[in-house]
């Protein structure tokens, strides 16, 4: 005995389930189509890589905050640098450093402070970019053999590395 299940109605009568987006109808049974193949797996490839954009950016967020935030720091930054450079002059301590004196915090700590989490900064972010880089090279390489499983691996273990760099940002 015969038992056949999952048959579908079509204009041309009951056949077995289309087995993926991929197949088609040759009149007799269900056909790999190497261009819906082809694709199918470009825009899987390009969704991978979106994804791993979509996660740097908000990891790149969640890193230094609100853009005009950042740029607030990274003047101050620059202006630590040009602090430290000069010797740290007492008479010419730049506003940005000078708000971050505190009680017990001299301008040359201050300065040195802001220098640190800039770098701090800088290296998350530097490593952010190298993570999302590498992962999109590595995804589009990957595709172009035909491994989509690997690109599939590749997108995943890039996307951890991203959760893991916003969980443990340098200290």
């Amino acid at each position: 005995m015969i038992i056949i299940q999952e048959l579908h109605q079509f204009e041309d009568g009951l056949r077995l389930a289309q087995p993926s987006a991929a197949h088609d109808w040759d009149g007799e049974q269900w056909v790999v189509n190497a261009e819906k193949v082809a694709l199918l797996d470009q825009q899987e490839t390009e969704r991978l890589c979106a994804n791993v954009d979509a996660a740097a950016d908000s990891a790149r967020t969640a890193l230094a905050g609100d853009p005009l935030k950042a740029l607030e720091y990274a003047q101050a930054a620059i202006d630590a640098q040009a602090f430290q450079d000069a010797g740290y002059p007492k008479k010419e301590v730049p506003l940005s450093v000078a708000a971050w004196v505190a009680k017990g915090r001299s301008a040359k700590q201050s300065a040195e402070q802001i220098l640190d989490k800039a770098a701090q900064l800088s290296d998350s972010l530097l490593t952010l970019r190298t993570l999302r880089l590498k992962a999109k090279t590595q995804i589009r390489a990957c595709a172009g053999k035909g491994q989509m499983d690997q690109a599939r691996a590749a997108a995943d273990e890039a996307l951890q590395a991203i959760r893991q760099l916003t969980a443990n940002p340098a200290s």
